[in-house]
């Protein structure tokens, strides 16, 4: 298992798929995990509080409900003090390192660049996917927006 931390509190990675494992995420003090694995979410991730969104690597755009779950499950997260989430797929090369990037873009501000060279910086070989990318971007900018709108 590998584990990339973008933040104090923010980390990606590759799948929990042991014992030891998940002793090492405890030791690191995660709290959360959002597993984007397809077909797999067993009870070694459900030790932790956790969200399963699974998805194939399939470089497709990801459907609004989506980033509206993995976002409200990591903002949830975060309110609490001492909490610290990681996100997993398979290998976190690219499904967690994307939606590690939508996270510092959309709780952070981050820009685009910074938000991806923090990605890159902590894992040269991750790779933000455009279509993850880009339905993340719409689903922020139009959606989320609207959101958090006051209703007439």
């Amino acid at each position: 298992m590998k584990v990339f931390w973008v933040s104090k509190r923010l980390a990606f990675g590759s799948a929990v798929a042991t014992s030891s494992h998940v002793e090492q995420l405890q030791a690191l003090g995660v709290t959360h995990i959002i597993n984007l694995r397809h077909g797999k979410h067993g009870k070694k991730v459900r030790q932790f509080k956790s969200l399963w969104l699974p998805f194939r690597d399939d470089k497709k755009p990801r459907p609004r409900w989506f980033y509206r779950r993995a976002l409200r499950f990591y903002l949830r997260a975060i309110r609490e003090p001492k909490s610290k989430v990681f996100v997993m797929c398979h290998h976190g090369i690219c499904r967690s390192a994307s939606l590690t990037y939508f996270f510092l873009r959309a709780s952070s501000g981050f820009s685009h660049s910074r938000a991806q060279n923090t990605v890159l910086r902590v894992r040269p070989r991750a790779i933000i996917a455009r279509a993850y990318r880009e339905s993340g971007e719409i689903f922020y900018a139009f959606e989320w927006a609207l959101e958090k709108q006051p209703r007439d």
